[in-house]
Formats: C-alpha cells, sequence, structure tokens
C-alpha cells in the first residue's frame, strides 16, 4: 500500500512498476524503482515473449515534492524475441521515448505554461526554460477549418513577429476562438478564410473596418455583416469629447481643470446620472453653447440606441441622422457620415443578437497572457499559446463541473 502511494505521488500510471528504494538527501529525494517481469509484444513481428535479453538502469527527472526534486533510477529490461530475435525494450506510460523526464512532469509543465509564463511553468515543475519551450514547440494543436454559422473577427496587439497586430477568428454562438491570424491585412483574411470551408458561414461580426469588410466580401460574397454596437456607438462619444477638449483649450485654469475632469461624466447616460451629477451637468453646459449642443446629440443617438428594435431603429436613425447634418459641429458630421456608410449594418446590429462582447473579452485575455510573458515574439508560439490556454481551461471547466 505504501508502495503503491509513492508511485501515484510521483505521477507513475503503470502498474508493474514498484518501489526498490526511497531516500532523502540534503537537496533532493532518490526513488529507486523497478519493472515487474510480464508478457511483451514485440514491435518487428508482433509475437509475444518473456524472455529477458538484458537489465538497464535510467535516470530520468521525477516531479518536485515539498520543494525537493525527485531524481529516479528506474531499472528497465529489455527483451529478446524468441521468434525474429529482435531486442527491444518494454513499454512504459511514464516516461515517454527519448525523454529524460516522467510524462507527469511535461504534463504539468505544460498546464502551467497555459495559464503563466514559460519561466514561471520551468521554475515550478523543476526544468529548464529551453526544455519547457522544447516540449511546447513540438506539441500540435488541430484547428478546425470548417467555419460556424456565426464568426466575429478583431484585431488585438499582439506585436509578433515584425507585426504590430494579430487577428482573432471565434465562434460566436460557442464561444470558442477558431484561430489567430498573423496580422490583419486584406489579403491574409482573405486567403485564411479561403483555405476554410466556409460553406455553413451566415454572418460575421465586425468593428467598423473596411479592410474587414472588404476582405469577408472578397472571400465570402454577401454574408450578413453585423456592426458591433459598442464601436459604432463610441463614436458619437468621440464627437462629444472632441468638442469638450476644444472648450477646455479657451477656459481660464481653474475652469479647465474641471472641464478636464468631467470626461466620464458627461459620457455617462443622463438617466443614470444622480441629482448632483445632473446639476453638476448642467452647469458645465451653461459654459459653451457648442458643448450643449454636443451633449445634446450624444444624449439624442443614446436614446435611439437603448430604446430601439428591430421595427422601429430604421425611423430613429433617420430621424438622429437628420439631427447630425444640421448641426454645425463637424464631429457630428463625421458621425453622420460613418452611421450612413454603414447603416445596413448598424441596424443588423438590432435585428441580430450577436456581437463583439465575447471576442473583446478574448482580446484581454491575450493581453493578460503576453503581460505574463513579457511578450511572445514568435506568432506560431504565440498563437499556440492562446489555443492551449483556451484547450486548458475547457477541460478545467469540464473537470470541475
Amino acid at each position: 500500500m505504501q508502495h503503491h502511494f509513492i508511485t501515484e505521488l510521483l505521477g507513475i500510471k503503470d502498474t508493474h512498476v514498484d518501489v526498490w528504494d526511497i531516500r532523502e538527501e540534503e537537496s533532493y529525494l532518490i526513488a529507486e524503482l523497478f519493472t515487474k517481469q510480464r508478457m511483451q509484444k514485440c514491435p518487428c513481428c508482433g509475437k509475444r515473449t518473456k524472455r529477458i535479453h538484458s537489465y538497464r538502469w535510467q535516470s530520468i527527472q521525477g516531479p518536485v515534492l515539498t520543494t525537493k526534486e525527485v531524481h529516479i533510477s528506474l531499472r528497465k529490461r529489455r527483451y529478446i524475441c524468441m521468434s525474429c530475435h529482435h531486442t527491444f525494450y518494454e513499454r512504459l506510460q511514464m516516461i515517454h521515448r527519448y525523454q529524460r523526464c516522467t510524462a507527469s512532469v511535461q504534463t504539468a509543465a505544460m498546464m502551467h505554461a497555459a495559464v503563466s509564463s514559460f519561466r514561471t511553468a520551468a521554475l515550478v515543475t523543476g526544468v529548464t526554460v529551453n526544455r519547457v519551450l522544447r516540449w511546447f514547440d513540438q506539441k500540435e494543436l488541430p484547428t478546425s477549418k470548417v467555419l460556424p454559422r456565426v464568426i466575429a473577427i478583431d484585431e488585438f496587439k499582439g506585436d509578433a513577429d515584425g507585426e504590430r497586430f494579430q487577428l482573432n477568428v471565434v465562434d460566436v454562438e460557442n464561444r470558442r476562438i477558431i484561430d489567430i491570424l498573423p496580422d490583419r491585412k486584406v489579403e491574409t483574411i482573405e486567403a485564411y478564410l479561403n483555405s476554410c470551408d466556409t460553406g455553413k458561414v451566415e454572418m460575421v461580426v465586425m468593428d467598423l473596418s473596411q479592410a474587414f469588410k472588404q476582405a469577408i466580401r472578397k472571400a465570402l460574397g454577401n454574408p450578413l455583416i453585423i456592426a458591433d454596437r459598442f464601436h459604432f456607438m463610441r463614436q458619437a462619444y468621440w464627437a462629444l469629447d472632441e468638442v469638450r477638449r476644444e472648450v477646455q483649450k479657451q477656459l481660464p485654469k481653474k475652469d479647465r481643470i474641471r472641464m478636464k475632469r468631467s470626461k466620464k461624466l458627461l459620457w455617462k447616460s443622463w438617466t443614470t446620472c444622480s441629482d448632483d451629477q445632473k446639476k453638476k451637468v448642467q452647469e458645465l453646459l451653461k459654459i459653451d453653447l457648442r458643448l450643449k449642443e454636443a451633449y445634446d446629440l450624444k444624449h439624442e443617438l443614446d436614446t435611439w440606441f437603448k430604446e430601439s428594435d428591430a421595427h422601429n431603429a430604421t425611423a430613429g436613425l433617420e430621424a438622429c441622422l437628420e439631427k447630425l447634418n444640421a448641426s454645425r459641429l463637424e464631429g457630428f458630421h463625421r458621425v453622420a457620415r460613418t452611421f450612413k456608410r454603414w447603416q445596413q449594418e448598424i441596424l443588423h446590429s438590432f435585428m441580430y443578437p450577436f456581437n463583439n462582447g465575447y471576442i473583446e473579452g478574448v482580446n484581454n485575455t491575450i493581453k493578460v497572457l503576453k503581460r505574463l510573458s513579457y511578450g511572445i515574439k514568435q506568432f506560431d508560439r504565440m498563437r499556440k499559446k492562446i489555443l492551449w490556454q483556451q484547450e486548458v481551461k475547457l477541460v478545467l471547466k469540464q473537470a470541475y463541473k
């Protein structure tokens, strides 16, 4: 029973491996193991044999226990086939071929590498960073080339292989990362989509990027494009902030500081402001008529956005566009042109319950992963780490259900 507990602690699943001796040195533990004789299948001819040819001691690195590394000495058996006279070592689950660490150490290192830096994974498992990197680079992560019904695309700042931005492609309905592309260029997106089976794709969710739209049209023909609600509504907030900064420059120092600190207050929806906040907003709007006009236009768009649905969104948008075009503020004229250019895609966001919320969350996770690793310069390694983290989280989620 004690020996069984020791093998379990060392992460050894082979039932025919037993403990010979275990002792503690000053800075590490030594475990001497041996294998029991059993029937083996010849890898050459397939015949079964139990005849032993020779023995060999192999040094193996085990897991870290109580802050001490475990050095394993395993006595392995070499068998000989009586049919073809081929000699071979017995098969063991505890260590992969040509490796000097137990499989449990390798698995633990890969699990830690999914949620932390490679250096941290190496320190926790007691191996070198280069060994962890070799294991990780050799890992194969298959990705699906059959795209689902609804996909979303968005860029994130990855700074890998000389490209500042990389592209994330996700399955919106099943909330999964499909793949990571090396850059956000039209030809890269088009080449990726052409390499996939896109027969099921009906809708694409994206921000207001003309490059994305061009690539989607070229590769997929005429799918239904949905503009992300956050990305088109922030145009109005940016226009309001542009006016706030213009007004701020013309104010004396005391009022300028107050105006500078009022950005979030002016962005906040009027309906969610407290009485005290509403009073402060009214005082700010009295300073300049341009600021009041900009705030009223932002409030108009905010009301349309929150109260519209698939039935009245079109009429409400047309009314808002008329007011934007009639204003004296160039920033809101640009908002009107943007909304007009993307009108159909914006209206689709009121008809279908899809947005870029999940993909933006994924991008935030990628930023954290990149920060923990102090940047990942190789794109292939960064892509694999993002996909591997997703797989590990899925396994852990199912395990703790």
